[in-house]
């Protein structure tokens, strides 16, 4: 004999408080992270708009955007754990690494050198830099690194210039006016404004082929080894946003414009376009850039004579995402 069952109906409220609660499970089952963003450059551009157009909330977690300035106390706060990942540039990790903390680069969206050589009318040609002031942000910084790239290019010894610490890229450009410094670097975004200045971009550095990790998304090696998952996430929702910024102009500007605070289109258009094509999709990183700051660390730091590139960066989660398909979809995708 078969057993008979039956049939019942739930009533409509019952049903009602079922899927509210397994919609509000759902919302908790979102992991909660900090992300921070050193600058409100375009290099921050995978990380807005992964938040604003809901890419994290698709891949399961729940961001917290944070603007940190400056890379050296952003990678501080990703040490003592009060945020999970970094924006920024691979040189403060990789510093920070070689001091025996275990912040480690997970991929890298801008591997292209974005500097330019920045002068007075008076200098025509490179050797007209023997014995001019060259300012840099800070002794040691990047922009030194920049400064010795140039100089090792037109093969001019560094002891035959003057590189000093000048302050902002606002305040070298307004010391290079008034005739204070000889010549400064600056990034992409800001060489239609020197050159209406009346300054000359000497060097395009990423016209001699030269590379650096400068948006490089960054984690602490202890949250990688146990959230791995939460990694892959993170680098699947920022890449569908780096994605947008490629293909989709209008959508990009809405959300550049809102975390930069520009409201000039040309100075937006003109963001968008250095950003979008100079993007790293899959965002790997070029460890010819990371050895080139391991050499100009060497200089002062032994430890770093010592260390291989691919010992500041562990891109597993990345490597995960290709063998499954993932960049191969995303060129494909509609995204939404």
């Amino acid at each position: 004999m078969f057993a008979r069952h039956r049939s019942f109906f739930l009533p409509v409220h019952f049903v009602a408080v079922v899927y509210l609660t397994v919609s509000l499970a759902s919302v908790d089952a979102q992991e909660k992270v900090k992300a921070s963003y050193i600058g409100t450059t375009g290099s921050q551009a995978p990380l807005w708009i992964a938040n604003d157009l809901g890419f994290f909330k698709k891949h399961g977690l729940e961001v917290d955007v944070i603007r940190i300035p400056g890379g050296a106390i952003a990678t501080q706060a990703l040490i003592a754990n009060e945020i999970q990942f970094v924006l920024g540039q691979g040189f403060t990790s990789i510093v920070a690494a070689l001091s025996g903390a275990d912040p480690v680069i997970v991929g890298t969206f801008y591997n292209q050198n974005p500097f330019s050589f920045v002068t007075t009318s008076r200098i025509a040609q490179p050797s007209d830099l023997i014995g001019k002031k060259i300012g840099v942000l800070s002794i040691g910084s990047v922009n030194s690194l920049v400064v010795e790239m140039a100089l090792k290019h037109w093969r001019i010894d560094e002891s035959k210039v003057f590189v000093l610490r000048a302050g902002s890229t606002r305040e070298r450009v307004q010391s290079l006016t008034s005739g204070n410094l000889d010549a400064t670097v600056v990034t992409a975004e800001e060489v239609k404004r020197v050159r209406k200045a009346g300054l000359r971009i000497l060097l395009d550095l990423a016209d001699i082929g030269s590379s650096l990790p400068m948006t490089s998304v960054t984690v602490r090696r202890s949250f990688l080894k146990t959230k791995t998952d939460i990694v892959g996430r993170f680098l699947r929702a920022t890449s569908e946003a780096g994605r947008i910024l490629q293909t989709e102009k209008e959508r990009s500007l809405k959300v550049v414009a809102k975390w930069t605070r520009l409201s000039d289109r040309e100075a937006l258009e003109d963001m968008y376009e250095i950003y979008s094509q100079t993007i790293s999709l899959p965002p790997k990183t070029d460890l010819a850039g990371v050895q080139m700051i391991l050499d100009f660390l060497g200089k002062s730091r032994p430890e770093a004579k010592q260390a291989r590139a691919q010992d500041f960066v562990e891109e597993g989660a990345l490597v995960d995402l290709e063998k499954a398909g993932f960049f191969r979809s995303l060129k494909s995708k509609d995204l939404k």
